[in-house]
């Protein structure tokens, strides 16, 4: 399924969604399996406005994407020319979910949501849930690709620098690892976070931010709502 089928399931999964706890893995239905990958306390939309900028301020454009440079050739005999075609103008919004994927909870709803979506038998199930990662890893989903214009590795140095997880109490965690990898038309991030240190139900919520410079996310979590059979999941 591609970005824009997946957010659309998403959306109506949000209008009427069951909740994960009134039935147990694997038994959830579709639209708890999407309301636990895209909007709960494990997950957490976020629309952010993306700021074209160069050096000097001078204002991006798609001739600055490798790549992605319009051809000035019109083939021959075409009826149109290209005269007043519309130039293509980079997006000015991303739809992004913020989502722990290291947390349980999120390696369960992935597991189904991909063995559903692709028809594989029951039994291949345990086998597509993910080992849990070292440290607590933030998975941002939604970004478009033309982000990572200067290449992956400015976005995971740009993480790596200003991405923190900051308690209630004051205390800072800072990554020790982010991976940015292209993928068609959008990005697969991760920033990994050291688990020295583990967070508690006593640190009671949890700020995540970071600074990209094309734009910049905020977003709070509750661990007291991200408890999962008994443990603090994240």
């Amino acid at each position: 399924m591609n970005r824009r089928a997946f957010l659309a399931a998403a959306a109506a999964a949000s209008a009427h969604a069951a909740e994960w706890d009134s039935a147990k893995f694997p038994a959830w239905n579709e639209n708890t399996v999407m309301k636990l990958l895209t909007d709960s306390p494990w997950a957490k939309p976020k629309s952010v406005d993306l700021i074209w900028k160069g050096r000097e301020e001078r204002q991006i454009t798609y001739k600055d994407i490798p790549g992605a440079q319009q051809t000035k050739q019109t083939p021959i005999g075409s009826p149109v020319g290209g005269i007043g075609a519309p130039k293509p103008k980079l997006p000015t919004k991303a739809d992004l979910i913020l989502r722990w994927a290291s947390a349980l909870p999120m390696r369960h709803a992935r597991a189904l949501y991909i063995q559903r979506s692709e028809n594989r038998p029951p039994s291949d199930l345990n086998a597509l849930i993910d080992s849990r990662p070292p440290g607590y890893v933030l998975e941002i989903f939604g970004l478009p690709a033309l982000v990572a214009h200067k290449g992956a590795g400015t976005i995971e140095h740009l993480l790596k620098q200003s991405a923190t997880i900051v308690t209630r109490s004051g205390r800072v965690i800072r990554p020790e690892r982010a991976t940015v990898t292209i993928q068609a038309l959008s990005l697969i991030v991760n920033v990994q976070f050291p688990q020295s240190q583990p967070l508690t139900v006593a640190d009671k919520e949890i700020e995540i931010s970071a600074d990209l410079q094309i734009f910049t996310f905020r977003e709070k979590f509750k661990l007291g709502a991200m408890m999962y059979l008994g443990n603090l999941e994240i």
